[in-house]
């Protein structure tokens, strides 16, 4: 039995759109970052249904802060980000700055060359609203067991 492999197409969102393993900093008084939870976090960025590509969904899929909110993307430069997006899972806000994803810009933990994800990210029922800024960053997930966390 012969069979043709599937043309497989890209969603608009590509290479935006992934799976990631993330960790989550703040920074101390000094300016050093401290890690806010315990190793390493699951994110998903996804295109919207709309699938037009100015815009994704950004899920922490209830690892850290429990938020799932839409950001603007830019393509062509591949960031994102903003300013207040009501998160579809809890009654609250939250504000995505300077996000960007860099091809081929990090390594797994096993040592391979995968794309790397950034962006700050605070919350209008932290302790202060939007008192605390998180910096989040990590790189895309390979499938590989050496790599999962």
């Amino acid at each position: 039995c012969e069979m043709d492999d599937p043309e497989v197409e890209r969603l608009t969102t590509y290479p935006v759109s992934g799976e990631w393993w993330v960790t989550y900093q703040t920074k101390d008084d000094d300016g050093n970052f401290v890690d806010e939870n315990d190793g390493y976090s699951a994110l998903i960025t996804s295109n919207t249904a709309s699938n037009k590509g100015d815009s994704i969904i950004v899920s922490d899929v209830e690892h850290f802060w429990e938020f799932q909110i839409k950001a603007a993307v830019n393509m062509k430069d591949f960031t994102f980000q903003t300013e207040e997006s009501s998160n579809y899972m809890h009654e609250n806000n939250v504000r995505i700055l300077n996000g960007k994803i860099i091809k081929d810009g990090g390594r797994s933990t096993s040592g391979v060359v995968t794309d790397s994800i950034y962006f700050e990210a605070s919350f209008d029922d932290d302790t202060t609203p939007y008192g605390t800024t998180y910096y989040v960053s990590g790189v895309r997930r390979t499938g590989f067991l050496e790599d999962e966390h």
